[in-house]
């Protein structure tokens, strides 16, 4: 899971690890924030097997200096976009390889079945695939979940008090929400293609 919020975060713009740890808290729902003690072993891991690399500061595009209200806010967003680093240690930033852009899209096509919150990551980043993969990402999810449909109603009736029954009740209207809500990205994913066929 992590490899994936890594290398999609770095597909859009190189990062220094700060700002990666910030950006994967504000993944949908907060649900990928990640202690720094996670983060740099699995940068130095990617770093290793050359799916992203270190890259000079100076050349950093930093096109996403937010704005502010303040002055202060204004002058320290000019200062980190324009004037060199004083002192103190320099931070590393990263970027991007092509090998970690190809394994990116291996992990997005990935058919091996996901959990929620790797599924959730996967359509964060889905604008990386083509049209045809992503269909293919919103198709098949949406098997894995039929199947667990299937699985639950194939389950053997036991005698269950009734919190258990009003959790089993909870996670059936999510499976049918989330059925809802792929039908619809199918729908709106095929009909895109037939739009603009390439």
């Amino acid at each position: 899971m992590i490899d994936v919020a890594v290398l999609g975060l770095l597909k859009e713009q190189d990062l220094h690890g700060y700002e990666l740890r910030k950006r994967l808290g504000e993944l949908p729902g907060g649900r990928t924030a990640i202690s720094f003690g996670s983060l740099y072993p699995a940068l130095n891991r990617l770093e290793r097997t050359g799916m992203v690399k270190a890259v000079e500061a100076s050349t950093r595009t930093d096109r996403r200096v937010p704005s502010s209200a303040s002055l202060v806010g204004e002058l320290a967003a000019f200062r980190a976009r324009h004037l060199p680093a004083t002192g103190g240690r320099s931070k590393k930033v990263y970027g991007l390889t092509s090998s970690g852009e190809a394994h990116l899209v291996e992990l997005l096509t990935d058919p091996q079945p996901s959990d929620d919150r790797t599924f959730a990551l996967k359509v964060a980043f889905c604008r990386h695939l083509t049209p045809a993969q992503r269909l293919e990402l919103f198709e098949r999810r949406r098997a894995e979940l039929l199947a667990r449909v299937a699985e639950r109603r194939r389950g053997p009736e036991r005698s269950v008090d009734r919190y258990l029954r009003m959790l089993r009740e909870r996670d059936d209207a999510n499976l049918s929400t989330d059925l809802a809500w792929l039908d619809r990205l199918i729908a709106d994913e095929t009909q895109q293609m037939e739009k603009h066929p390439s």
